[in-house]
């Protein structure tokens, strides 16, 4: 069967099952039933959005996983804050013989197929960190050859001033919006604000 155990009897291995929402109004029922079919011993859930760096319930699974036990949730996106972010937990779990299920997905690291896909998963997060690093080099480079100071200048009306000409210089370069957030340092409504201006 799909949750069939896939290492030796010999080893005492948990089930361990994570189940997470993005907002306190949203329900983990169908996750938590989904994981509870599947058999899983002990489930960590939390409702916080997947764009926050520290995950406290995710962190208590990691530090209780051992050699040869299983990590199950209901989908990928459950799990990693983006393709690099779950690539990388994918990669610990591999590194300490840690079995990787995504129900709705039909991924299990205990099958090829799956290790297959994952691999691949794999080149194209590196392929994405290579080009948001490049194009955002391209971006500043070009940016300062136009005169665009970059950086933060000092007086409060200034230094907006000066990040929403940085906004506008880079958008102009056709940087994405995230990537320009992530480089100015402002939420997305002031990115959309400062281009109206």
């Amino acid at each position: 069967m799909f949750f069939a155990p896939a290492f030796s009897q010999n080893i005492p291995v948990m089930k361990y099952g994570y189940a997470r929402v993005s907002l306190e109004s949203q329900s983990l029922d169908l996750q938590l039933d989904a994981l509870k079919k599947a058999q899983c011993e002990v489930i960590f859930s939390e409702k916080i959005s997947g764009r926050k760096k520290e995950r406290p319930e995710l962190l208590k699974l990691l530090n209780k996983l051992q050699k040869g036990d299983s990590v199950i949730c209901y989908k990928l996106d459950r799990l990693g804050r983006s393709l690099v972010d779950l690539v990388n937990l994918i990669s610990q779990f591999e590194e300490k013989e840690i079995r990787f299920v995504s129900i709705s997905d039909g991924i299990d690291t205990s099958t090829t197929g799956s290790k297959l896909l994952l691999n691949i998963m794999m080149c194209i997060a590196d392929f994405e960190v290579s080009l948001v690093s490049e194009r955002t080099k391209a971006a500043l480079e070009a940016a300062k050859k136009r005169g665009v100071k970059l950086g933060r200048p000092k007086g409060i009306s200034k230094r907006m001033q000066n990040k929403r000409k940085q906004v506008k210089s880079l958008f102009a370069e056709g940087l994405r919006p995230f990537e320009i957030q992530k480089i100015v340092g402002i939420s997305k409504p002031t990115y959309y604000r400062y281009l109206e201006v």
